[in-house]
C-alpha cells in the first residue's frame, strides 16, 4: 500500500474541512454564554474548549510544517469568545491553503520530521500526515454535532457526501 497521498485528494478534503468549520462557526453563534462553556464531557470539555483545540491542533501542525518546534497548544482562554476565535480561524485557514498550494506530489511523497511537544522527534510521511491534520478536525466536529445536539442548538450534519453533493447541485 502507498502513502503517498494526490495533492488533489487534500485540495477535495481540505475544501471539505474549511467548508464544514465555516458551517460548525455559524451554527456555535446561536450559543448563549453559558451554552459556550458548559462542561459536556467530551474530549476538551466544552464547545469552547474543542474550537480552540481544533485551532490549536491546525496551528502547530502548521507551525512545524514550517520548520518550528511549538512547546505548547493555544489555550481557551487566548479566546475567550467565538468572536474572539473566528478571526484566529480565518487566519489558520488562509495560511493552511497558501501552504498547500505551494505542495507538489513530489514534496507530498517525503517523510516529516518533527518534533512533538514532549520533546520526542517522530518521523511520518508528509501526505498522509496533512491528511490527519484535516480528519483530527472531522473527529472534533462529530463532537461538536454531538454538542449541539444536547444543547438543543441547530446543527449541520458534518458528512463527507453532504459536501460533495452540495458540489454537484452547484453545477
Amino acid at each position: 500500500m502507498s502513502s503517498v497521498i494526490s495533492k488533489a485528494t487534500l485540495d477535495l478534503i481540505y475544501d471539505y474541512h474549511y467548508w464544514m468549520n465555516a458551517q460548525m462557526l455559524a451554527a456555535c453563534a446561536a450559543l448563549t454564554p453559558e451554552q459556550w462553556g458548559r462542561p459536556l464531557g467530551h474530549s476538551w470539555g466544552s464547545v469552547h474548549g474543542v474550537l480552540v483545540h481544533m485551532l490549536a491542533a491546525e496551528e502547530i501542525w502548521c507551525r512545524r510544517w514550517h520548520g518550528e518546534t511549538p512547546a505548547r497548544l493555544r489555550q481557551p482562554e487566548e479566546f475567550p469568545t467565538l468572536d474572539d476565535l473566528r478571526p484566529a480561524w480565518a487566519e489558520r485557514e488562509r495560511a493552511v491553503r497558501a501552504f498547500l498550494a505551494g505542495l507538489d506530489e513530489a514534496r507530498l511523497a517525503e517523510a516529516f520530521t518533527y518534533t512533538n511537544t514532549r520533546g520526542q522527534v517522530l518521523t511520518v510521511p508528509f501526505g498522509p500526515l496533512l491528511l490527519h491534520v484535516a480528519n483530527h478536525g472531522t473527529h472534533h466536529r462529530g463532537e461538536l454535532v454531538a454538542m449541539l445536539a444536547v444543547l438543543e442548538v441547530p446543527h449541520p450534519e458534518d458528512d463527507l457526501l453532504r459536501y460533495l453533493q452540495s458540489r454537484a447541485d452547484a453545477r
